[in-house]
């Protein structure tokens, strides 16, 4: 009787638990990123173990019943099926020499173990703030794949540039993260409008798109606006593109810094003027008064905009009608 636990079957999980910790970590929900990236990489650990020979798999704890089921020796699996752990199988491939050992000048292996260890307290008992492991994640599956025969481009998929981003080491962290960001914008874009045509998607971008020079906060040392702008992911003017003046200079021509950047159709958001300039976008435009169109008076949503593209701003009042630039 053919084993259930085969090759094709745990390099099949890997990858779709790859692509679930992809989604996870393009959503921001760091706990569920953590769960599955570790599946994936001992399910995927597994399959190089199971590649060499099946009884690789097996604990060494005194239980023969898995042990005799991958040899062969007995014509049916064990009642319940159990294999080793993620850290036994990342043990064994670093013996093997597939996986780096743990060095003194390198860090690698140590972010690797941290991935499952973490992996595993989620599990367990949930953990608050930590660090980003996506390049842990995506460099462990690097390393794996050749020894496996297979090619990045059939086991990512559509994250695809997404992971070549990650993987590239000649751009600066900026650099890195925005382009991150922008390929995971894309893929929630194609995501969420796949299935419609092109005329609804049209239809919400007419909807969310706010046109002209709009007051969102007054400071007592600066004023913030937005105005329409085309999105550099999707394509679709759909962005609002926050702009910021010093009061002493909102008079009348106004030459305003672009602070950040949220489009409301594929979700793509930029958080600083360094990021504004890294995607080629002007970070300084000019208006004058006359431009301004209307003045954002909602309680809540320009507030919860701003939070979540991480703008700084200063303490401040809303926006009246009587207030003076």
């Amino acid at each position: 009787m053919e084993s259930p636990v085969t090759f094709d079957r745990l390099y099949e999980g890997a990858k779709r638990f790859a692509r679930l910790a992809m989604e996870a970590h393009a959503d921001e929900d760091q706990e569920v990123f953590l769960l599955h990236a570790g599946v994936s990489v001992e399910r995927l650990a597994k399959a190089a173990l199971a590649l060499v020979h099946p009884t690789l798999l097996t604990e060494v704890n005194g239980k023969d019943d898995m042990l005799l089921h991958f040899a062969g020796a007995v014509s049916k699996p064990p009642t319940r099926l159990r294999t080793i752990g993620a850290s036994t199988a990342i043990g064994r491939l670093r013996k093997m020499e597939v996986l780096p050992e743990k060095s003194k000048s390198s860090s690698e292996a140590d972010d690797l173990d941290g991935l499952i260890e973490l992996r595993n307290g989620v599990a367990h008992l949930g953990t608050g703030d930590v660090e980003d492991y996506l390049g842990t994640f995506v460099a462990t599956v690097d390393r794996l794949l050749p020894h496996l025969g297979q090619e990045a481009g059939s086991f990512w998929e559509s994250w695809s540039d997404a992971v070549q981003v990650v993987l590239d080491d000649r751009a600066d962290r900026l650099q890195k993260d925005v382009r991150l960001r922008m390929n995971q914008a894309r893929h929630q874009f194609r995501t969420r409008f796949a299935d419609l045509p092109e005329g609804a998607v049209v239809g919400v971008e007419q909807a969310v798109s706010e046109r002209g020079l709009i007051v969102v906060e007054v400071g007592p040392e600066k004023a913030l606006f937005q105005t329409l702008s085309l999105c550099p992911t999707c394509d679709r003017e759909a962005a609002a593109l926050f702009l910021a003046v010093d009061q002493d200079s909102a008079l009348f021509d106004m030459e305003l810094t672009a602070e950040g950047l949220l489009c409301g159709l594929c979700g793509f958001y930029l958080s600083s003027s360094a990021e504004v300039e890294a995607v080629g976008l002007p970070t300084a435009v000019q208006f004058s008064v006359e431009d301004l169109t209307r003045i954002v008076t909602e309680a809540s949503d320009p507030a919860e905009r701003l939070a979540t593209i991480g703008l700084s701003l200063p303490t401040v009042k809303r926006a009246d009608a009587h207030d003076s630039w």
